[in-house]
């Protein structure tokens, strides 16, 4: 928390923006961008096309948006002058932007939307729960800009936060940004992106998750943050062409993202390399957690004997498993009945070409057919 006295210099150095804003900007130095916890990422969009810069805008917890400098940079009418300081001359006057005005953030020189409004003489409205900002500067811009806002409003809350998102698309490999949400009822919604050759594309989003795309977070995630670990693999789960032994140690060299695959580069445990293509079906992490266990089974039960274990290894079951191990071997019936009294339970589960008979938890009998 700020203390009175901060909150009082905050509220006079306010005033001094208020009144001083027909000359050169004057705003408070730093503040809550620096001091934010975490400062939102927001997209820009201007005149209802995305502006894509290595620099960030972003919301602060003082509720303000802080854009970098360089946004505007080769706006019509508007010159920055970086000779001496920073200049920028446009039909609104000349600015002077320095200490007094502006803030250092990761190495980029920041400003509050206000004073890039006042600066540029453009309008802007922020759109929170789309992550976004749009900014105009006629009523053409307004227009374009309505549009995607009105698009967004009706969608469903749940994909609205994927505008302006830097995306990675599973199938052609490439990476865009969404520029427009629309949805089409019935659960389903399109988003246009925008790839980084100019072109256009539209994907689809069913209910709040993507299937053909990824944001391009998630995707780093992918490619930096599950190697150089052991997983134990769940065969149940990994297509059939895999060549590990279910709940076989493995050791993670490398993962990526191509041709509509996450490919996993891997060691066995016995030094073999190997490559397991998993088709995607969602966010690509959660096929990872589908496919293979974080942590040592035989840690999470240590009451497990070694003949259990055993059994489960070579895909098989045997009279008097649990209802867990049995599920650690074959994984998931395609169906299962349950019968409960005040004294006992039942259970038959249904598999491919098996039957499987629980009495009071535990594996009574087999049938196969």
């Amino acid at each position: 928390m700020i203390k009175n006295s901060k909150h009082f210099i905050f509220s006079m150095m306010l005033l001094i923006l208020f009144y001083s804003l027909a000359s050169p900007v004057q705003a408070e130095a730093g503040y809550n961008l620096v001091k934010s916890y975490a400062p939102q990422e927001t997209a820009v969009f201007i005149d209802g096309t995305i502006r894509i810069l290595e620099q960030k805008t972003y919301l602060a917890d003082d509720g303000n948006l802080y854009v970098p400098v360089k946004l505007l940079n080769n706006l019509q009418n508007i010159k920055v002058n970086y000779d001496k300081g920073i200049v920028v001359n446009s039909s609104k006057g000349n600015f002077i932007i320095d200490k007094t005005n502006s803030l250092i953030y990761k190495n980029i020189t920041y400003i509050k939307l206000k004073s890039f409004l006042v600066i540029t003489g453009y309008s802007a409205k922020h759109v929170a729960d789309g992550f976004s900002v749009f900014i105009w500067s006629d009523s053409q811009g307004y227009e374009k800009s309505l549009k995607i806002i009105n698009n967004l409003k009706a969608s469903p809350s749940g994909v609205r936060s994927y505008l302006g998102t830097k995306v990675f698309l599973y199938k052609s490999n490439k990476v865009g940004w969404i520029v427009n949400v629309r949805y089409s009822n019935f659960g389903l919604t399109y988003v246009n992106i925008f790839l980084k050759n100019g072109d256009i594309v539209e994907e689809s989003i069913f209910e709040n998750e993507p299937s053909s795309f990824c944001t391009y977070d998630q995707y780093e995630l992918i490619k930096t943050g599950f190697h150089g670990k052991y997983y134990w693999a769940n065969s149940n789960k990994l297509p059939s062409s895999s060549p590990l032994h279910n709940i076989e140690k493995v050791y993670f060299n490398s993962l990526d993202l191509k041709n509509d695959n996450l490919v996993i580069k891997l060691t066995r445990t016995n030094g073999d390399h190997a490559t397991i293509d998993i088709p995607l079906h969602g966010f690509p992490s959660s096929d990872i957690y589908n496919g293979f266990y974080s942590q040592n089974p035989k840690l999470i039960h240590p009451g497990w004997s070694q003949r259990v274990w055993d059994i489960i290894a070579m895909h098989h079951v045997a009279i008097g498993m649990t209802e867990e191990q049995v599920l650690m071997s074959w994984g998931n019936p395609g169906s299962r009945t349950d019968y409960n009294s005040s004294s006992s339970s039942a259970a038959q589960w249904v598999y491919d070409h098996d039957i499987l008979f629980f009495y009071n938890g535990l594996l009574d009998s087999v049938t196969s057919y």
